[in-house]
């Protein structure tokens, strides 16, 4: 009954149903408080609830009865990756593939890790990596799509997504991604369908209401304009986003002075107050954002009709 029991906490994990796992894995410990998986499973969901020292305690259980489980380290990596500490995340993707070589897992929450370590070429090997050890799961697919969004291919993104979506029409991920793919195109109205499908069925998602709350930015006349411009700079690399503040600013100040020598001061005045008031909306604008995205999301998170 147990088994049967964890396989359905199992699957809502993956559905993102993360309170009816949460119930479910308590039954089984309820029966069997030394099932390890049954507690490192959740302290998966009590993660994705963002639940951190719960989940570290259920962590810490699982690990004291089964030192050995390689999904248990999985879990210790999100863990990191929530407590913004990914280069000990990847120590645990590593300590995964030790034990277990042929984890599509380990190698996906690798590839996510190398991103935010803006490691790009060595995410794209674990994504490969992953493929090879599983080449027709939906979440390889999604995964690959993830990656070309980031780096700014959105056409390849965009066939991804159809693929994923080919698979499985009503996948969480599937529409979420193509829901980012959509954005990154400018297409509001389409992002949108595919960010109310999601909340739809499954109304505690914070990825659909973060995406939700993105479109509402992208329409906002304020922070429009900043949150197209920071998206098209996050494609880029650490250097090469350096790079191009430092071409803008060297050109803004070579303009005002070619404009200056040319015997317009006033004008020239205003070319130097235009660069400045572009450095301060760079600033206040993320703020803003993240104000604004906050007002968003506890307004959806308490009005789920649309």
């Amino acid at each position: 009954m147990n088994e049967y029991k964890i396989e359905n906490a199992w699957r809502y994990y993956h559905q993102g149903l993360h309170d009816m796992a949460i119930d479910t894995l308590k039954e089984v410990l309820a029966d069997d408080p030394n099932d390890a998986f049954a507690h490192g499973l959740l302290s998966a969901n009590l993660l994705a609830k963002g639940r951190l020292h719960a989940s570290e305690y259920e962590l810490k259980i699982a690990l004291n009865i089964d030192p050995s489980n390689s999904f248990l380290y999985l879990v210790y990596a999100r863990i990191n990756i929530f407590k913004k500490k990914p280069k000990k995340a990847l120590e645990y993707c590593d300590q995964v593939l030790s034990i277990d070589t042929d984890s599509s897992e380990a190698h996906l929450l690798k590839s996510e890790v190398l991103m935010l370590l803006g490691k790009r070429q060595e995410a794209l090997h674990s994504i490969q990596s992953a493929a090879n050890l599983a080449p027709d799961s939906p979440r390889i697919v999604i995964a690959f799509g993830e990656y070309y969004l980031a780096i700014g291919d959105l056409q390849a993104a965009h066939n991804y997504a159809l693929e994923a979506l080919a698979m499985h029409a009503q996948d969480e991920d599937g529409n979420l991604l193509m829901g980012k793919v959509m954005l990154a195109k400018g297409d509001i109205e389409e992002a949108e369908y595919h960010a109310k499908f999601v909340i739809i069925h499954n109304p505690n998602s914070r990825d659909a209401l973060t995406l939700l709350g993105n479109i509402k930015m992208r329409k906002n006349v304020f922070l429009g304009l900043w949150w197209r411009f920071n998206s098209k700079l996050s494609t880029l690399t650490q250097i090469k986003g350096c790079l191009a503040l430092i071409v803008a600013y060297l050109f803004f100040n070579l303009f005002s002075l070619v404009v200056k020598d040319l015997g317009y001061p006033i004008a020239s005045f205003w070319v130097s107050i235009s660069w400045l008031a572009i450095v301060v909306y760079s600033w206040i604008g993320i703020p803003f954002y993240h104000k604004a995205m906050k007002k968003e999301l506890e307004s959806f998170s308490f009005n789920q009709k649309f």
